[in-house]
């Protein structure tokens, strides 16, 4: 780390260039920081992460943005790993952690003590709850909805768009339905989550499984595509609801 914000003699957070920085605030070498961004106290941000970058589409894109800068806000003691790109307008709450080169778009709120871990794509408006655990390379589609406590295993990727052989020729008018998985679900490693849906209060997707279909709350699901195998053990759901 090279630069280490303390506070004024009056303990307020500096302000400067519009850029708010809390108390004991650590930068890494070659950090950028683009308007907008305000990071509160003990954040560290480690080398080359780039915060609060515009979003830009050219004319072939099927989402359009708005290229302005608005409000990138950092939770105390949240830490931003080496070379992570968060775009404008996003809030992440306290004690997030994102791993090396991840990047959140624009829109995107990720809850108190989250864990979002090495090279993970977030997409436009992205809302990730709490204490939940995104594993290293998950692709999350614009949209998702992850609630609190989820568990995301390695290289998952989720989709949005059932009609992208027509949007992508503006033939028909984008509509995004991206999965929403529920509290306290598990997703194994390298599943695919088609769009729109909804993995259930609990559920466990086993690893590689494709879901076309809701999964219900509280069940086991596995293969291609997925299908219902069990229930969760009653004595495991009573232990996980005890947390939640």
């Amino acid at each position: 780390m090279n630069v280490l914000f303390t506070h004024d003699d009056a303990g307020r957070a500096l302000s400067v260039g519009g850029l708010k920085i809390g108390r004991n605030v650590q930068l890494g070498n070659r950090v950028t920081l683009f308007p907008g961004v305000e990071i509160a106290d003990g954040a560290i941000i480690w080398d080359g992460a780039v915060l609060g970058r515009l979003p830009i589409s050219n004319r072939t894109s099927t989402l359009k943005v708005e290229s302005e800068f608005s409000r990138l806000s950092i939770g105390a003691g949240t830490v931003i790993g080496a070379n992570a790109v968060l775009y404008t307008g996003s809030t992440l709450g306290a004690g997030v952690l994102i791993g090396d080169l991840s990047s959140l778009r624009e829109g995107c709120t990720v809850g108190d003590d989250t864990i979002i871990g090495r090279g993970v794509m977030a997409l436009a408006n992205c809302t990730i709850g709490s204490a939940c655990r995104i594993q290293d390379q998950v692709h999350l589609a614009g949209e998702i909805i992850i609630e609190d406590h989820v568990f995301i295993g390695m290289s998952t990727t989720t989709t949005n768009d059932n009609a992208i052989y027509l949007t992508r020729f503006g033939l028909r008018p984008l509509t995004l339905t991206a999965p929403v998985i529920r509290t306290g679900a598990v997703i194994g490693a390298g599943v695919t989550l088609l769009p729109g849906v909804e993995i259930g209060m609990g559920a466990m997707v086993a690893a590689g499984a494709v879901v076309t279909r809701d999964v219900a709350p509280w069940t086991v699901v596995a293969g291609i595509p997925a299908v219902y195998t069990k229930d969760i053990p009653t004595d495991w759901r009573e232990q996980i609801e005890a947390k939640l």
